[in-house]
Formats: structure tokens, sequence, C-alpha cells
């Protein structure tokens, strides 16, 4: 008796538990940080087609930092937002907001010592050498 009932409770809990989905990589994309001249360069995954995890790195121009995130489209105002957070080996940490124009990739960012400027979209990655070295030379300084 104790089977028959057991049986239909797992069957029961198996059926009420949310379905997932697999998350599916959209590749490497990359974003010029202006005007401090950073490269950020993500893999993005998409989730569920609402919201994105961002795993990448912070490129400077002697130092490579790693980067996380995650971001969303916001169908109210039709963009993309991203969340990261920047942590430069320990020295200063930085938490950004971005929003992206879902045709260009193109937008702008913050961040939460009142940094702010382009997020300028440098395609898909990753990045030869000499664009980077180009794009990191010139840095103007970030408030602390």
């Amino acid at each position: 008796m104790r089977v028959k009932i057991t049986l239909p409770l797992y069957f029961l809990v198996f059926m009420s538990l949310p379905t997932f989905t697999v998350a599916e990589s959209l590749g490497i994309h990359c974003w010029l940080q202006a005007p401090v001249n950073q490269i950020l360069c993500f893999e993005v995954t998409d989730i569920n087609g609402k919201y994105y995890s961002l795993i990448g790195e912070d490129i400077g121009e002697k130092a490579h930092y790693p980067v996380n995130g995650s971001g969303l489209f916001d169908e109210n105002n039709q963009i993309y937002r991203l969340e990261f957070t920047q942590n430069h080996g320990n020295i200063n940490v930085y938490e950004n907001a971005i929003t992206l124009n879902p045709t260009t990739l193109d937008g702008n960012w913050t961040d939460d010592s009142s940094n702010e400027g382009e997020f300028q979209y440098l395609g898909t990655g990753p990045l030869d050498s000499d664009q980077i070295k180009t794009l990191t030379k010139r840095r103007a300084k970030r408030k602390k």
C-alpha cells in the first residue's frame, strides 16, 4: 500500500518543478568603455531569451582582470540593461550600469563613483593584440 501512495506523490512533486532551459552561448562580445579606454569582452550566455550571463575580462593597457555580471532586455524601454563589477586587482572596485541600443549594441555607462561615458560596441572577440594596444593607449583618469 505504501508504494502505491509514494509513487504518485513523487510524480506530482516532479511535475510541479519548474522547467529549466539549456543556456546558449551567444559568443564573445567586446566593448570600449570610453573615456577610460578599458576594453570589456564578455562571453554572453542567453539564459532564457530575456536574461543573460556575462563572464569575461577587463582589458587595460597593462593588465587584464576578470569581470562578470548580468543583463536583461527591458521590454518597457526596448533597451538592454547590463550590470557588472570591475575589480582592478583589489585596489578599486566599480559597480557599473549600462544601457544598450538593441540595434547597434552601443550605449552609455555609469559607475558607483559617478564616472560615465560611452560604451562602444567593438564586435565579436577575441580582439587581436594590435587593436587592444591602440584602443587602450590613452586613458582618462577615473574618479575613486
